[in-house]
């Protein structure tokens, strides 16, 4: 089996789609087929169930996935590990985390990793809190950092700290007198809402997907860059975390209260990794580099 195949059996795995693959891969829908047809006949068994809506893996399918997987990651790892004996600083570090996260804190982090390891490749996604653990587990991802809470076997938690949810606005919102916030008290002011989903919805806290599943935002926007100047313009109020908006905070374009509520208060935001599998020596530097700023911004935070 060639590489090209691998990646198109890949996407259109990932899409449930065949002309959604080839439409991310940049080819004709029909080239993908073929490539998909070729693999079926050469393994003998169909991968996919064919469906109205579409296709999906079946059970031959999702283990053949699971051995693509597997079978790239250790490739990955052997071209660092290659890359190392010649005394080379290069290799892969792939990432999943919140959105919050890709505004400051990565890109400081990749910023100051790129002094030491010019020649790493990155690849650093965007995703829901719930989601990051399986991308973790899958493979997609060699680190993840999120919300923690019961998390499935297969992960490891390298590192935590304190960064609950809490209400952000501007200076001047007539909430930001108060020293924490319920959620009644939200309920009277305009909301910003960066998704219709609850950014904790995979964590026991009632009361906050209660009050998620009855708001009625006045704005719905899921770009954090956007959001984040609607609340400096005083527009209305959101839930983040202080890890979003540590640069903000200093300069105190906005302010962050802590909601009245003991259990969102002890939400912490970890840094996961896989405990089933090995990872690059590169990826375990950068997951150290990480780990040492996580814990340094959440000092910094503690002043806010």
């Amino acid at each position: 089996m060639h590489a090209v195949v691998l990646k198109y059996f890949l996407e259109v795995a990932r899409c449930g789609s065949i002309r959604k693959a080839a439409q991310n891969l940049f080819v004709a829908s029909s080239a993908v087929n073929r490539q998909i047809l070729r693999l079926e006949d050469e393994l003998g068994t169909e991968l996919f169930d064919r469906l109205p809506t579409g296709i999906r893996l079946n059970v031959a399918g999702a283990r053949l996935q699971q051995h693509i997987r597997s079978t790239l990651h250790d490739f990955h790892l052997m071209r660092t590990e290659l890359d190392a004996l010649k005394g080379e600083r290069k290799g892969h570090v792939s990432v999943a985390a919140m959105d919050s996260l890709l505004i400051e804190f990565l890109p400081a982090a990749v910023e100051d990793f790129s002094e030491t390891y010019p020649a790493v490749r990155y690849t650093i996604a965007s995703a829901m809190p719930s989601d990051v653990p399986e991308k973790v587990i899958s493979g997609d991802s060699d680190i993840g950092i999120c919300y923690l809470g019961k998390l499935p076997a297969g992960l490891k938690v390298v590192c935590q700290a304190a960064f609950p949810p809490g209400v952000v606005m501007a200076p001047s919102h007539p909430l930001a007198k108060k020293t924490e916030i319920t959620f009644d008290d939200c309920r009277s002011h305009a909301f910003v809402q960066i998704s219709r989903l609850s950014p904790i919805h995979s964590l026991v806290v009632p009361e906050f997907t209660k009050f998620w599943d009855e708001l009625e935002p006045s704005i719905v926007c899921n770009a954090t860059p956007m959001v984040k100047r609607l609340l400096i313009g005083g527009k209305g109020i959101s839930f983040f975390s202080k890890i979003g908006f540590m640069n903000e905070l200093a300069r105190g374009e906005v302010v962050w209260r802590p909601l009245a509520n003991a259990k969102i208060n002890k939400i912490e935001v970890g840094i996961l990794t896989p405990s089933h599998r090995t990872l690059s020596h590169v990826t375990l530097q950068f997951v150290e580099r990480i780990a040492l700023r996580l814990k340094q911004v959440e000092l910094a935070a503690s002043g806010y």
